[in-house]
């Protein structure tokens, strides 16, 4: 079921949502704006059915236990209807202007946020002719300064770093960018980061953070809560680290910058959902990110394996980051 009340508005990913009930993670908005998405949390109520008689559009090659792909998206005479394993669906307007959310237990709502200020933003984003990376972002110098890379390379560690030393965050997980404005600009996310409980520990030891819900072991992190900086404006792509596999070299981090067709390959690679793409999504992401790839430094990042390490390589980077940033102004 989902909470009544007035409706909610908030930014995320440069996007404008107005929800019909509370959204975990989304901080209201001090001054109210048109809204971009209007997302109805429609909990239990109402549910599509699980078998549409329209053939799939997508069908991820990965199952999970139960031999249930992890996401089946289906065309609708509205949208697009998107199914998670787990048991939650989004159905999404073809425009990507209006969003019916709904989820099976033990799921929650707060779980169903997740998703939805996840991969179904950064697809309606996708809709709008934006590209969101797999990365998160810190801002060093009026710069935001992406991680990208797959599922468990450490980019929200490496955000946790930064934020303990004093950075803003930008994004966690998800970063969206345009271009249609002249220049690269990156928007903020949500004011938390996801933390697996090893890089929680470490991280944060002296703060006992909550897990994201009953049935997702990731420990959350209220930046604005526990008094850590976040950015909550759009701000230029200064730099564009690709994170390479963890190695177990004490010196580093060391850096590769990237030539623009490999840094072009490289960033595609990274895109979020990128096997969500038609044709047409195809071709303005190209079109977008080889601008990007010719005017962005970007480069291959190589940490240490070692946690108890991460701070002080970011301290080191976050130096060197600063001084190309300088050295590019000039």
């Amino acid at each position: 079921m989902t909470n009544g009340g007035a409706s909610v508005l908030g930014r995320v990913s440069g996007l404008v949502i107005q929800a019909d009930a509370p959204v975990s993670g989304l901080r209201p908005l001090d001054v109210p704006e048109p809204p971009d998405i209007c997302v109805r949390m429609r909990g239990t109520i109402g549910q599509p059915p699980l078998h549409e008689t329209s053939s799939a559009w997508y069908v991820s090659p990965y199952r999970d236990e139960r031999g249930i792909p992890l996401l089946t998206i289906r065309t609708t005479g509205s949208g697009y209807l998107l199914c998670y394993a787990e048991g939650t669906r989004f159905l999404v307007s073809a425009s990507g202007g209006e969003v019916d959310a709904w989820w099976e237990e033990p799921l929650t709502d707060v779980d169903t946020a997740d998703y939805l200020l996840g991969g179904v933003l950064a697809f309606i984003a996708r809709l709008r002719g934006r590209v969101p990376v797999h990365a998160s972002a810190v801002v060093i110098q009026e710069q935001a300064i992406l991680f990208a890379g797959a599922a468990g390379a450490g980019k929200s560690s490496i955000a946790s770093a930064f934020a303990v030393l004093g950075y803003p965050v930008l994004s966690d997980d998800v970063v969206v960018m345009d271009d249609s404005s002249g220049g690269v600009v990156a928007y903020p996310s949500r004011a938390r980061l996801s933390l697996w409980p090893d890089s929680a520990a470490r991280l944060f030891s002296t703060k006992s953070l909550p897990t994201h819900s009953p049935v997702y072991a990731k420990r959350r992190l209220d930046l604005v809560e526990h008094g850590y900086p976040f950015h909550e404006r759009p701000v230029p792509v200064g730099t564009i680290c690709v994170l390479a596999s963890r190695g177990a070299s004490t010196h580093s981090p060391t850096i590769r910058t990237l030539r623009p067709q490999a840094a072009l390959m490289t960033l595609v690679s990274h895109t979020y959902g990128n096997y969500l793409l038609d044709a047409s999504m195809r071709a303005r992401e190209f079109d977008v990110l080889g601008r990007i790839a010719e005017s962005i430094h970007v480069s291959e990042l190589l940490l240490g394996a070692s946690l108890d390490e991460l701070v002080s390589d970011c301290r080191s980077l976050a130096d060197r980051l600063a001084l190309q940033s300088a050295a590019q102004a000039t």
